[in-house]
């Protein structure tokens, strides 16, 4: 048996709500072009402050690991 080769790639998801949110958010978007994703890994998280909207902006940067096609 031969064994997988996966790849990863480096996103940044984003939401006004919460991490998970943004996580989630990511997940949706790399899902629109990418088959075969086995795990997403949270590499850093933070919070954007947007003091002139009162708002604050939570944001993952993550690493999505996905499945190579034979």
């Amino acid at each position: 048996m031969v064994g997988m080769v996966y790849k990863s790639i480096e996103l940044v998801g984003t939401s006004e709500e919460n991490w998970a949110d943004a996580v989630k958010n990511a997940y949706k978007e790399a899902k629109k072009t990418l088959r075969g994703i086995r795990n997403i890994t949270i590499l850093q998280s933070d919070v954007k402050v947007k003091e002139d909207e009162d708002k604050l902006v939570y944001r993952v940067r993550c690493q999505v690991n996905f499945e190579l096609e034979k």
